[in-house]
Parts: structure tokens; sequence; C-alpha cells
């Protein structure tokens, strides 16, 4: 704190003595906390002898120390107490102030705490005294502050209660507007709300559009006419608060003397009226409005303030969710050029520099297209072994995925009833053999014509058994590996004749079967090169040219087209049934027209299916 010292014409004015009865009048009788002030000071200096001059200091909202009262008049120089009172402040003591000159004034001062901190601090400047007497003044300074402690106390406290008393009332329709989804029911709610516990004439919710206000909601009113002349005069005094950025009150309030509200001054009329701003991220979007019949104090504009800071981030989802998709877009888009101007933020300018080169660079710049397709390996050749006849399993060598050798035995099948067939077989060929031979040596020719065609049917069911024999032993056609098929599980059990039992394919041939969505099989031709990238073999691709665009078929709730492809390359760890992820190359196309083709491609089928 620096103060100038006192004229010497300043330092040696008396006051006037007034009667204490009228100061003791007057602090029963003050109004506000000012009044009360000047009129303690007052009975404080008139309690003291030789009192010349006093100053009150008090902490402010803004946290300084200002003048709240001077004794005995506001327009006398007390700047010379400065010093005093700022030792008071540092030391948080009484302090004795002592002149050095023959005939100097004394200053006494003392700190005024509430809960243990120092709130302000009393000076006083006296005539020269013997040090009794200057205890005797600091101990009447002492009791005499207690009162104004007192008062500072309740200030504190009723400030609180007022702060507490806003807050709940911000929470409560906070919560009220939140429960409404639509914007038009969460604006009508707050207005009527605010205009029922505020006790206002009128309240107004008004948003910004296009650099302009527009009248949402009013007080009491479903409906209202837009153009009408209390519409507009709303609409001028938001947007007057929209302007200056801050909340605008007529009668201006104290200390805000220079603030435009001639939109607010014609609005009032006879009463009183304020708009509060709406703000989201340091952008005003809206104001409410409220008019009052009487004056418009301090505690119902800081209540506007609290339930405006609240209720602005509900307002504007409402605002949001009730735009189309183009309104949407236009905000997002002014959103976005208020950032590119916005000196602060060099980092969006960066950003959005980047995405534009992005843009430019995927609109011209070619990539290579491929078409992916879920892929599986399978064995250029599948021999199936199925089941020669009906018969039983009576042995099983092999199971999927064991590699044989060509002629390896896979299963057998119970052929004892085959045996005892062929037994009944080679006795009726025995038996028509030997009546052949009797009937040759009776020359009888025409009993030897028949048994000779007994004979030849016997052998040929004698044949036939033999060689269904030979087929129960079911063995592999070639070096490879046995792709499906597992009778371990199934000994005993029957199986009927043609049943697969097993698909047994080569080791060096194989061939990649890509199943291609339909919306991609157009760009797919025979000849074209590929890679495909197996689950078990992820570290490397495999080359392959594709061979054969088969039909489709539904898999999966899709249409699927089996490609047929070559492998150039294939290696030992190869093995049928293998899974993983192939792909197609088509060609050269725009990076954008790869990434969008698909969209587009659905977009038009679904236009051709809506448009009549």
């Amino acid at each position: 704190m620096t103060v100038d010292q006192l004229s010497p014409n300043a330092r040696d004015a008396t006051a006037a003595p007034r009667p204490a009865t009228d100061d003791w009048q007057r602090i029963s009788a003050a109004r506000d906390a000012a009044e009360f002030c000047r009129a303690w000071l007052a009975l404080q200096c008139g309690r003291l002898a030789g009192a010349r001059a006093a100053l009150l200091l008090l902490e402010s909202e803004a946290r300084t120390f200002v003048p709240a009262a001077v004794w005995p008049a506001e327009q006398v120089d007390v700047h010379y107490l400065g010093p005093v009172a700022e030792r008071c402040l540092r030391e948080q003591s009484g302090q004795i102030v002592r002149g050095d000159a023959a005939g100097a004034h004394t200053s006494i001062g003392y700190p005024i705490e509430v809960a243990g901190a120092v709130q302000g601090a009393v000076v006083v400047d006296l005539e020269r005294r013997s040090e009794a007497e200057l205890q005797a003044a600091l101990r009447e300074l002492y009791w005499g502050v207690g009162r104004l402690e007192t008062l500072l106390f309740q200030r504190r406290l009723d400030n609180a209660s007022a702060s507490l008393a806003r807050a709940r009332l911000a929470l409560d329709i906070c919560a009220a507007v939140g429960e409404q989804n639509r914007l038009d029911a969460a604006a009508l709610l707050l207005v009527n709300e605010l205009s029922h516990r505020l006790g206002a004439e009128r309240v107004a919710l008004g948003l910004e559009k296009n650099g302009l206000v527009r009248l949402v909601a009013v007080s009491g009113a479903a409906h209202f006419e837009r153009k009408s002349d209390f519409a507009v005069a709303l609409e001028n005094a938001m947007e007057e608060a929209l302007d200056q950025g801050r909340s605008i009150a007529w009668p201006p309030r104290p200390g805000h003397e220079g603030d435009i509200a001639v939109a607010q001054r014609d609005l009032a009329g006879s009463g009183a009226a304020v708009s509060v701003v709406l703000s989201l991220r340091g952008r005003a979007f809206g104001a409410i409005t409220c008019q009052t019949s009487g004056a418009c104090d301090e505690n119902l504009l800081r209540a506007l303030e609290a339930v405006a800071a609240l209720v602005s981030p509900l307002i504007d989802a409402r605002r949001e969710l009730a735009h189309w998709f183009a309104g949407r877009a236009r905000d997002a888009a002014r959103d976005c050029g208020r950032a590119l101007r916005d000196p602060r933020r060099p980092g969006f300018r960066a950003a959005a520099l980047v995405a534009v080169l992005i843009v430019a660079f995927l609109s011209f710049a070619d990539g290579t297209y491929r078409v992916a397709a879920r892929s599986v390996v399978e064995g250029e050749v599948q021999r199936s072994i199925v089941a020669p006849f009906d018969a039983f399993v009576a042995s099983a060598e092999a199971r999927a995925g064991q590699s044989v050798k060509a002629g390896a035995l896979l299963a057998t099948l119970d052929d004892r009833d085959l045996n005892l067939e062929r037994q009944k077989w080679l006795s009726e060929a025995e038996q028509a053999e030997r009546k052949y031979r009797e009937a040759l040596a009776r020359h009888e020719r025409a009993d030897a014509r028949i048994l000779s065609a007994q004979l030849a049917a016997a052998q040929v069911q004698l044949d036939l058994t033999d060689n269904k024999i030979a087929r129960a032993r079911l063995t592999a056609p070639f070096d490879g590996v046995v792709v499906s098929g597992d009778l371990s599980q199934n000994l005993g059990s029957p199986v009927e004749k043609g049943k697969l039992l097993f698909e047994v394919a080569p080791l060096d041939a194989y061939r990649v079967i890509l199943k291609v969505s339909e919306d991609d099989i157009r760009h797919v031709k025979v000849g074209q090169q590929g890679q495909i990238v197996l689950a078990g073999m992820s570290d490397r691709s495999l080359p392959f040219t594709v061979k054969n665009i088969g039909v489709a078929a539904p898999e999966e709730g899709q249409n699927l087209f089996r490609v047929e492809a070559q492998l150039a390359d294939p290696v030992r760890d190869l093995r049928p049934g293998m899974e993983g992820v192939g792909k197609i190359v088509v060609g050269e196309r725009r990076y954008v027209w790869i990434w969008t083709h698909g969209f587009l491609d659905w977009l038009r089928l679904k236009l051709w299916h809506w448009i009549p």
C-alpha cells in the first residue's frame, strides 16, 4: 500500500465535536454497511480524547484493502495514516506510532480479524498524549473493534447463506431442466422456474443464430408473437448483453455506470431489467433477461448468473440436438472458422493445414487397390476314400492330419461275412465243376451246357466276393496327408456304401480358395496376382495367381464367390485347411476412391431402392 503524507493544513485540522448520542442513533439506524462504518468510526473518535482524524480499511471482493470510512469527513486527506495501517495488517497487532518532532501527532491502530483472518484495520490520529493515555486509547479502540468484527462476521455469514441459497436455486433449476429432452420444453421450464422463484414479472430466454438473438421462451407464455414490440425489446436487451460480453442491468449497478444499457432502460420502463449472458467454452450463445417492478439488487443478479453458469451446457446440448444435419454442419463450420481466426490457437491452425494437405494427397495420389477376402488352403487334388459296401469298421490306422505313403493302410472294414460268402460261392463252384465233368463223361451235352453256365456264374460271384474282401482294406492312393476322417472313435459302427470316410491330399500341390464378396467380384479377373497371409504363418506372405472364378454361394448371410488360385511357391510347412486373408491386386486407383467406393456403391443402391 502506497500512501502520501497529509498536507500541514490537513494535519492541523480539528474535527467538529459531535454528541455521542447522535453517533449511537446513526449506528442503530444504519441502512447498510457503509453507513454503519461511518457512524462507528465517528463514535470511536468521539470516545477518544484528542482524536484528529481516522481511517477505516476493509477487505474488498478483489482481496485488497480499501477505505470504508474516513473521519471527520471524506474530503480530509488521511494518506499519512496508511503506513500505520500497513503495519497493523502486516503484524496483526495493535500499534502506537509517535511523532518525532515537538507537537507532532501520534497514531494508534488496531487490526480487524474475523475467524482468524485479517479483514481490515482502523487507525486514529491523536494529539500528543502520555503513555498511559495512549494505552487507554488503544484499549478503547480494541473494545470498539469488537462491534465492527461482529458486523463483518455477520456480513460474511449473510454472504455465505446467500451463496448457498443461490447454489441451491441453481442446482434445483438445473436438475429440472436436465429432465427435458427438447429445447422448447427445457427453455420454457427454465424461464417459468426463474420467474416463480425470483419473483420477477417476466423472464425470457434467447439464443444466438446467425449473429442475431432469437427469442426462444417467455415466462407465462406458451406462445408469443415474434414480431411484437415486447419481443423485439427483449431481443435488443439480450443482444446488448451479448455484444458487451457481460451482465447488463438497469438501473446500473454501483461501479458499472459506464455500461451501455440503452436497451435495458427501454425494456425496464419504470421498473428494472437485467440481462445475463449464457456462455460455454468462452463462446456466448444466448442470454436470459429478467424484468422486475422493483430495483434489481445484487442478490438477484448473482442468482441469475449462477443459474446461467449451470444451465448453459444443458441448453447448448438441447440446441445441438434440435438442429438438423445441415444446421449442425453449419455450426461446426462456424466454430472451426472462429478457431482458425483465434490467435491463441496456433495448434488448431497447424492441424487444419495438415488435414488439408492429407485430403489433397488422398484426392490426387494413386495407390494399389487390392480386393481382400477370407481364404483357405486346399490340396490341388483331394482324393475321397468312401465305403465300398455296407459294413462295420474293424480298425482305424490313420486320422486327419497324418502324413501317409502310397498304399499305407488307413482303415479296415469287417470282412467276416464276406469270407463266409466266399466259402459259399467256392463250394458252389466246386460242385458245379464236378457235375459238369460227370455230364461230359456221360456225354450228356445238354446238361453239360447248363452246368457250365452255373460254374461260370459261381466263379463270377466268387471273384466279386474276392474283390470286396480286397477293398475292405482302405489304403492311401498316393503320398499325402489325410485332410479329413477319423474312425478311431467309431470302431464297430456300421457304415453305408458310398459314405465318405477319408480325404487325402498330396503334399506338394496346393491351391487357394478365396471367398470374394459380390461387391468386389467385378474387379477380379483370371490371371491377376495376389498374396495370402495365413494365420499359422503370419510372418510371411505367399504369392498366388487367380485361375478360376466359380459360382456364388450364400455363407453367413453374405453372397460369396469361390475364386480358385494357384500358389507360386508352396512351402514345406503348408497344410490343407490353413486359413488366412488373401488380397488380389486389381491395379492403381486414387486413394480417395479406394477408401470411399464401397460407401458410394452402397449409397447408389439405396437411392435406387428408395427413389420411385
